[in-house]
């Protein structure tokens, strides 16, 4: 019993928390949740560790309910609790709402579960159909449905997940199934998928604890996706202007977005990064490209690049600089910026574009003494003593700020977990997955994937394909073979260097990385390990730059770019507060490491591709090209 209740906490602890950035700072006002609570007869059985299910439930719930943010709006909702049978009148519609979305209502809310036993039927679909109606249309919405079992009533569950998720971003369903068989676990996980959520299996107390504490942290961010709404135009006459900041458009049924970055001075460097959605990995997935000219007749090209998915989130960027001092794409006052889809049906998915731009060097013909690094090699890392209180974020928006060391996570299927650690000059970053596979029904076919990217959307890691490390588990790339028990897999950045810009961007500058960690939709949730070091001498090879006004030079714990479009960020935005090397980060940076806000990304569960698939992925992580030396 008490492992049921540890999955109900995960599932609303990810609403629980509050942004990373701003520990100071209440709840979106705007972010609403409903917790929906199954009352049916099945709820009388016992859990596998004693007691029954329903108290199992109640319990996690009045955990969870008095760990909440005091501005979270949160309500609750039963069904099943008043009418016996299907064939009495009124069993398909058997579901009352105990308390409408509010704060300072946690006393009511604990105290109103005393009142229901299990009784009757399952009209999950119904109940979700209220539920979405006491959260109203406006703003971030979540519902934690949390069951026993497969729904006895019309409408389909799932079908009433996509109509709730239609919105987009603003509307998450996560559902945490308790001591489930395989039909019902199914049935659930296609609410969970079809209503932009996660699915969290529960067998006893903890796990629905925990399960809840994750689903309730998740809703109180209210969007993965952040920035400063804006919108692109088709051409790039009157396209809008962007400058160093972090924006958030949607993308057309047909066509591009166009966007004019002002150059604040000659030999600047304009960097543009996207971030998005992918319904899969790699080639099946999908790809957005960004395109930059120095010309309104996209005569000039500067650089273009194209996003290759590993996992839910695809990313890319492309920059302005040209090896020759006097270049347009170094000195075009304006420079014109297209985002794209470049394959796959993203139209109307959100889309977040960050800009940054970095100062001009002090001696622009003195890039040469900032040569770009060698290569560097990997070392095998061992796990330590892990820290456990660290909850990771959904996108790069909300990944909490963490420094070297072993963390302990556990990730679902379909998921990305991203969290973020500084990188200065002449240092890379190595990243390690360790776990034991999951064994029996269910046994995943392929393992998670592990990404590292920069501050501005930029991939600059070391290719291992066909030469993974001694340590890293065979079978990364094809089936696991037979008899495999654990799975390592891992990253390695590049070394920071300026010259390391040349062909799109790269490792070119410090900064934030975000480390991703993306699971495979074929096997059940998997805890792990995850271990990061970092290497090099901070600050070597640091290049000199020009004091311009308006200008901030990149920094190794910046983000380089804020929460919201517009350059307001002073230093650069810096989430949360870094900890000292070698300290455990605190449960407050944990909880409150980034400068977004954000709304969960509208997930939809993604597989590994075949092992023919994930060879294309080795060279070719992202189609990048930068402009030769001469025009075209």
């Amino acid at each position: 019993m008490i492992r049921l209740a540890a999955a109900l906490v995960a599932a609303t602890v990810v609403v629980a928390t509050t942004l990373p950035s701003a520990a100071e700072e209440p709840v979106d006002p705007g972010s609403r949740m409903m917790l929906v609570l199954d009352s049916s007869g099945s709820m009388a059985e016992a859990t596998p560790s004693g007691g029954t299910r329903i108290d199992a439930a109640k319990d996690a719930l009045r955990q969870v309910i008095g760990g909440l943010p005091d501005d979270q709006e949160v309500g609750l909702r039963v069904y099943g609790a008043e009418v016996f049978s299907q064939n009495d009148p009124g069993a398909c519609t058997d579901s009352q709402l105990i308390a409408k979305p509010d704060t300072g209502n946690r006393d009511a809310l604990t105290a109103a579960l005393d009142g229901y036993e299990p009784y009757g039927e399952t009209p999950i679909g119904y109940a979700l159909q209220e539920a979405g109606k006491d959260l109203g249309t406006e703003g971030p919405r979540t519902i934690v449905l949390v069951s026993d079992g497969e729904p006895t009533c019309a409408p389909d569950p799932c079908e009433v997940a996509t109509q709730l998720a239609g919105d987009g971003v603003d509307v998450r369903i996560d559902v945490v199934g308790l001591d489930v068989d395989q039909a019902a676990r199914d049935k659930l996980r296609c609410i969970a998928d079809n209503g932009h959520g996660t699915y969290y299996d529960a067998q006893d107390a903890d796990d629905l604890v925990r399960s809840l504490d994750t689903s309730t942290t998740r809703a109180s961010r209210p969007f993965d996706f952040t920035g400063t709404p804006i919108q692109g135009t088709a051409a790039p006459v009157d396209a809008p202007i962007i400058e160093t900041g972090q924006y958030l458009d949607t993308v057309p049924v047909e066509g591009g977005l166009w966007y004019r970055g002002e150059r604040t001075a000659p030999n600047s460097t304009i960097h543009v990064g996207v971030t998005h959605r992918s319904s899969a990995f790699g080639a099946m997935g999908d790809w957005m490209g960004v395109t930059i000219y120095a010309n309104a007749e996209e005569t000039y090209l500067c650089s273009e690049s194209s996003s290759f998915p590993m996992g839910t989130l695809g990313y890319t960027s492309a920059n302005t600089w040209s090896d020759v001092t006097d270049d347009e794409c170094n000195t075009a006052d304006v420079v014109y910026v297209e985002v794209a889809a470049d394959k796959g049906d993203l139209s109307g998915e959100p889309v977040e574009i960050v800009v940054y731009e970095e100062p001009p060097l002090a001696d622009p013909a003195g890039r040469d003494l900032f040569p770009a690094p060698a290569e560097p090699e990997w070392t095998t890392l061992e796990p330590g003593s892990p820290v456990t209180d660290v909850v990771p974020g959904t996108s790069m928006s909300n990944a909490p700020v963490v420094s070297d060391g072993t963390y302990a996570f556990d990730i679902n299927l379909g998921e990305t977990q991203v969290v973020a650690i500084p990188l200065d000059w002449g240092q890379n970053l190595q990243a390690q997955f360790d776990s034991a596979l999951p064994t029996g029904e269910g046994l995943a076919t392929h393992g998670p994937t592990v990404q590292i990217s920069g501050p501005v959307r930029d991939l600059a890691m070391v290719d291992f394909l066909a030469r993974e490390p001694e340590n890293w588990t065979d079978g990364v790339w094809g089936a696991f073979p037979e008899g495999t028990t654990s799975y390592a897999i891992g990253a390695q950045s590049q070394t920071v260097g300026y010259l390391n810009r040349d062909g799109g961007g790269g490792a070119s500058v410090p900064g934030l990385r975000y480390v991703q960690v993306s699971f495979d939709t074929s096997g059940d949730p998997m805890p792990y390990t995850l271990t990061l070091k970092t290497n090099g001498t901070a600050g070597e090879t640091a290049p000199d730059y020009a004091d311009v006004d308006g200008l901030t030079p990149p920094a190794a714990d910046s983000a380089l770019v804020g929460g919201s479009g517009g350059g307001d960020e002073e230093d650069g935005a810096t989430p949360g507060t870094d900890p000292a090397p070698g300290d455990e980060p605190t449960e407050e940076q944990a909880l409150t490491g980034d400068g977004g806000s954000g709304a969960d990304l509208p997930w939809t569960s993604i597989g590994l591709a075949v092992a023919g698939v994930l060879a294309l992925a080795g060279a070719a992580w992202l189609v990048r090209r930068n402009r030769a030396t001469s025009a075209q």
